[in-house]
């Protein structure tokens, strides 16, 4: 059984890439890719986990919840979603480091499902707009105890993955940009089906139409219809532009009032993060979707 799991970022694709898939259900069962309702596997997956990091023995095998999970089912591949996987927002940096349960997570699901194929995947996001939409999922606490002692560099994406590559050595790791989502969301799509560059891909324009005006969403939406793309490239550049000139301010617009967060430092992330993404392109042992543009 291939068994792909997307794992997050927080404040990333959030549902909508559950969402998608669903609309995707002709190519699924053609491909004999289950796509189980989350509630099917979150919880009974988190409590056996939890289980195994305290030394416990799991409620259920890997082969009775795959059983549990996919029922009847004949398929060879599944999907499962869940930004919580690593930890719930208030324990990103717990102990001052960045997602540091990963390993203690992966270790265990690795055992749970040995001897089946693992793929992960994982949206990374700018550190200067990834720490707030974070800590605005924090449920109250204060700044500082969210951050638990950590800086905001210690977002480095290229160290997550690294531990991820440790843990499980063997498993299909890949890696998009949150700030390209809306751009190669139908690449997403097919990559995580399982389908060819070429396979037509249903609700490829989901996230950039949540992005636009209800206007902006139509009139792309017949532009398309009248004039099929020739090739990725042009398709992402005619997105570019309906996004430059109908993006919906209240989509488009993350305001950061952070204690001591300046525009400076909003910078610095930023830079920070370019190279942290071409660390994780340069290993070669990581799938990275990026635009065509």
């Amino acid at each position: 059984m291939q068994i792909v799991y997307h794992i997050g970022a927080h404040c990333t694709d959030q549902d909508a890439l559950h969402a998608s898939l669903v609309k995707n259900k002709a190519a699924l069962v053609q491909n004999q890719v289950a796509l189980p309702h989350p509630r099917k596997y979150r919880n009974v997956i988190r409590e056996n986990l939890q289980a195994m990091a305290r030394g416990e023995r799991p409620d259920m095998s890997g082969e009775e919840l795959l059983a549990d999970i996919l029922g009847d089912s004949d398929a060879k591949r599944m999907i499962l979603t869940n930004a919580n996987f690593i930890c719930v927002p208030n324990r990103i940096f717990e102990g001052g480091d960045f997602y540091a349960l990963v390993v203690e997570k992966l270790q265990a699901f690795g055992t749970l499902f040995q001897g089946h194929d693992i793929e992960l995947s994982i949206c990374m996001r700018d550190p200067g707009t990834f720490i707030p939409a974070a800590y605005g999922k924090s449920h109250g606490r204060s700044f500082k105890r969210f951050m638990a002692g950590a800086t905001p560099a210690v977002v480095q994406w290229s160290g997550l993955i690294h531990r991820m590559r440790t843990v499980l050595p063997r498993a299909k790791i890949t890696a998009w940009c949150n700030e390209d989502t809306p751009f190669i969301w139908p690449k997403i799509l097919r990559h995580l089906i399982g389908l060819n560059a070429e396979d037509p891909v249903k609700a490829g324009y989901d996230l950039i139409g949540s992005l636009l005006t209800e206007i902006g969403a139509q009139k792309m939406q017949n532009y398309f219809k009248a004039n099929p793309p020739n090739s990725e490239k042009e398709r992402q550049r005619v997105l570019a532009a309906f996004l430059e000139h109908y993006a919906n301010p209240e989509a488009m617009e993350e305001e950061i009032t952070l204690p001591g967060w300046t525009n400076d430092l909003l910078s610095s992330l930023s830079d920070l993060y370019d190279e942290d993404v071409n660390t994780i392109i340069s290993r070669g042992d990581v799938k990275v979707i990026e635009p065509a543009l």
